[in-house]
């Protein structure tokens, strides 16, 4: 069984009982139609006999009225068991995504998601209902060409010369509409795509007047998209026609069969009758392209969650974290975006409870390297340890306890402001959140909102600068073990970013701290610079060293000499610093860099 169809039959069992429900209908349902022939063709036997009717009647009866119920009940069942597998479909694709963290962004953009887990995934739930009518048109069908057999041997083989056609058109449309749909979902998915990498820039779009250009990027595949979903309607329209040809055919050449053999006298007229009906039965299956073509869609579109399915979750183990300062080890890491090695080689031993300061051009790997030191990214190559424990061993739960990350453009995730600042695994207490609140110099301006903490998320209206702070006062309440800030400080003015600054120091000392840095303040303010170039480490030292390097100067933007110079000699003469970054030389492409690693 092809994987799409396993998730199309494990969503079925997903519906629970309206699922079951479905399936025992499947098998109840043949069972009615077929008795309906036999039985109104011994009504009619009986009747040119002239024998009582009163039992074929009632009998007759009985069953029309159970097939009513049976399809009333499908019809109810249809609608709940879809709902129900809908919802299972897009939980588990989520949940998967979810676990997926910095690899997914590696497979999937955000529009194609939302593509698989809004219309693929309801898509795929309705091959539920389709694969329970199929499943009742084969039993039934089978029934059929049983019966034709059981009333004339003749009947039965004749309708088998035309049934190998139709079983190979049948298989084309469901093949062909399949591949069809994958296509045509994946070109709506990057229709999404495009659209919301517009509605993200579309300040910028605005500015530029490029409204008009962007708009013909948007709609870009829409050709291709209508010629797929034109292909899809000529398919089935081919499809249609060519059951429509053979179809008859076979019922003149089989109902002339059975009228030679009511004249014969092999059968009566009444067996002659209920054979038309039996005909009809057995070609049901045969005639259902609308259907086959339903099913066929369902499958295309769980080929498509499969293929996000199928993208694996990042290795994790069971073993305990033992208590530690932070140390974080990188053993030959490297990443892949694409075809680009992002990360290429990073070997790193970070010291504990210091702030590091990731130093680097755009598109060096900066924020690439934080995320696979925290456990968010799992690189193509090498590993990470905390502590001396390889994070790929350690249990999910006490990793993501281990980490607290801050980011340039952090979600506010929950219904209130209170929600939003304690959201995490554990839970921070109001005190703790009140001291981040201070740390992140947030506290002034979450004061003056009219409900304070309590105020909706809905209602808040954030500069950038300010939601910053709050994702800082987010981080800063978790209490882990080590801290990632991704260039937390881009949106705030130089003084509130020395006050934010010297507070974190406070309240976050005794704490690794990775900091991706863009101002040449937050490195002077580290006590030691990774110097990341090309996605590999060109220096690992104090910002001060590093500073009589012209490429290094030439990361930031020029400034005036930050007036903390001292700090930075003092912490070049710490004796712990001086043994733990010590510069080592390593090959290089720069001669006049000096270039080293943490040993």
């Amino acid at each position: 069984m092809r994987a799409e169809d396993r998730l199309v039959l494990n969503t079925a069992r997903a519906a629970g009982p309206a699922g079951a429900g479905l399936v025992l209908l499947a098998l109840v349902e043949p069972v009615t139609r077929l008795a309906l022939p036999g039985l109104l063709g011994s009504s009619v036997d009986t009747a040119i006999a002239g024998r009582p009717m009163s039992t074929s009647l009632v009998l007759l009866l009985v069953v029309l009225a159970v097939g009513t119920l049976t399809e009333i009940a499908r019809e109810s069942w249809e609608v709940r068991a879809e709902v129900t597998g809908t919802r299972w479909l897009r939980s588990r694709v989520l949940r998967h995504l979810l676990s997926l963290g910095g690899d997914g962004r590696r497979h999937f953009a955000v529009g194609d998601v939302l593509s698989r887990l809004l219309e693929s995934a309801r898509t795929t739930a309705t091959g539920i209902s389709a694969m329970v009518i199929v499943l009742t048109s084969v039993c039934t069908s089978l029934g059929g060409l049983v019966a034709l057999f059981w009333i004339d041997v003749w009947l039965g083989a004749l309708f088998l010369v035309g049934a190998p056609a139709m079983w190979m058109l049948t298989r084309w449309l469901i093949r062909r509409v399949g591949a069809m749909t994958t296509t045509y979902q994946r070109l709506s998915g990057e229709l999404a795509s495009r659209f919301v990498d517009a509605v993200r820039g579309a300040r910028s779009i605005r500015a530029h007047g490029t409204v008009d250009r962007e708009v013909d990027r948007i709609l870009a595949p829409l050709p291709e998209l209508e010629a797929a979903g034109g292909a899809f309607w000529e398919t089935q329209r081919k499809a249609m026609w060519q059951a429509g040809l053979l179809a008859p055919v076979l019922q003149i050449g089989v109902l002339a069969v059975g009228g030679f053999a009511a004249l014969a006298g092999r059968i009566s007229p009444g067996e002659l009758l209920a054979a038309q009906g039996y005909l009809t039965y057995a070609q049901g299956l045969l005639k259902q392209t609308a259907l086959l073509a339903r099913l066929a869609v369902a499958r295309g579109s769980a080929q498509r969650l499969r293929e996000l399915l199928d993208v694996p979750v990042p290795a994790s183990g069971l073993r305990h974290l033992p208590s530690g300062p932070g140390r974080l080890s990188l053993r030959g890491v490297r990443v892949r975006y694409g075809e680009r090695w992002v990360l290429d080689g990073v070997n790193l031993d970070l010291p504990p409870g210091r702030s590091i300061a990731i130093v680097g051009a755009s598109g060096a790997g900066k924020s690439t390297l934080t995320e696979v030191a925290g456990g968010l990214l799992t690189p193509d190559e090498g590993r990470v340890l905390l502590d001396g424990v390889p994070l790929s061993e350690v249990d999910p739960r006490e990793l993501r306890s281990a980490f607290a990350f801050a980011f340039e453009c952090p979600h506010l995730l929950g219904e209130t402001l209170a929600d939003a600042l304690a959201y995490s695994d554990r839970t921070p207490s109001p005190r703790r959140v009140g001291e981040a609140l201070r740390s992140s110099a947030a506290e002034g301006f979450v004061r003056r909102l009219p409900e304070g903490e309590r105020t909706p998320l809905r209602d808040l209206r954030l500069s950038g600068g300010e939601r910053q702070r709050l994702g800082l006062a987010r981080a800063v309440a978790r209490r882990a073990r080590v801290v990632v800030l991704d260039d937390v400080t881009s949106s705030v003015d130089t003084a509130t970013e020395v006050q934010i600054g010297a507070a974190l120091e406070r309240a976050l000392r005794g704490t690794t701290r990775l900091i991706v840095a863009h101002r040449m303040s937050a490195a002077e303010r580290a006590d030691a610079v990774v110097w990341l170039h090309g996605g590999v480490v060109r220096a690992f030292a104090h910002h001060d060293e590093l500073m009589e390097h012209p490429e290094y100067r030439a990361v930031f933007q020029p400034r005036r000499p930050s007036l903390g110079r001292d700090s930075a000699v003092e912490r070049a003469r710490d004796p712990e610093l001086t043994m733990e970054m010590a510069p080592l030389p390593v090959e290089r492409s720069h001669s006049d860099v000096r270039s080293g690693r943490a040993r």
